[in-house]
């Protein structure tokens, strides 16, 4: 039996189309080696579980877990929770809408294995769809967007202030369990990927985006069960001010 040396957190609540297709793909790698040495720990946060989750889990190397939670989706504690329970070396937050591009998460995590010193995080091209047909989804990359992380105000970011922001960072499990895991501070989405890629980073690390990493993301409308806009600005405040008080 393989040793498992990754495992990939994956937050849920109420996007079943997106869950559904990424639980397609993995059933899509039975004849790859990514099923022995991944775990995938799933984490429902929500008011009541989703029972049509564990029968469509069934051969895969998925680990459900369910956290009662009637607020707003707090990513962060479930990220934690992930945290608690994985056994890889290496952890990534992988997000339930997320698709790997050809052999992406292979690759990915081997560049990680080599670059201990180095975290390797990948680019995002936007589906305008929900779903995908895994037989023709290498095909239309072409006709894909890049995401709004690349688009000029956004890069000008990255490349002047040292915000820096990739997709599924692969960190090392002990390193996140040294620096407390994520900042549960922040509440929804926005802005914790990015505080923990520069906590994760301190002094004697270094951020690489690859372009041979590539994650296809589902369609999605905004949530307004989220509360989105309110969380977002929030969570921007918070992660600002961090940065001020502690200067990279």
């Amino acid at each position: 039996m393989n040793e498992i040396q990754l495992s990939l957190i994956v937050t849920y609540r109420q996007r079943k189309q997106h869950l559904k297709t990424q639980l397609a793909w993995w059933k899509t790698q039975a004849s790859s080696n990514l099923l022995s040495i991944c775990e995938i720990i799933l984490i429902e946060l929500d008011r009541v579980s989703s029972p049509w989750i564990l029968p469509e889990i069934t051969n895969l190397p998925i680990s459900y877990n369910y956290l009662p939670w009637a607020g707003t989706f707090h990513k962060t504690k479930a990220l934690n929770l992930g945290l608690s329970l994985s056994r890889g070396e290496w952890v990534t937050a992988f997000d339930v809408d997320l698709i790997p591009y050809r052999d992406t998460l292979d690759r990915h995590l081997k560049m990680a294995q080599i670059s201990s010193q180095m975290l390797v995080t990948g680019y995002r091209m936007m589906c305008d769809t929900s779903r995908l047909d895994f037989e023709q989804n290498y095909d239309i990359i072409e006709e894909l967007k890049v995401a709004p992380e690349d688009m000029p105000t956004a890069l000008f970011k990255h490349l002047t202030r040292r915000e820096r922001f990739g997709v599924s960072p692969i960190f090392q499990r002990q390193r996140l369990i040294e620096i407390g895991g994520w900042d549960e501070t922040f509440i929804g989405w926005g802005a914790e990927d990015q505080d923990m890629v520069e906590r994760y980073l301190g002094e004697d690390r270094y951020f690489c985006r690859s372009p041979e990493l590539i994650y296809l993301h589902l369609a999605h409308e905004p949530d307004p069960n989220w509360s989105e806009s309110h969380w977002i600005n929030q969570n921007r405040q918070h992660y600002y001010t961090k940065r001020q008080s502690s200067p990279l």
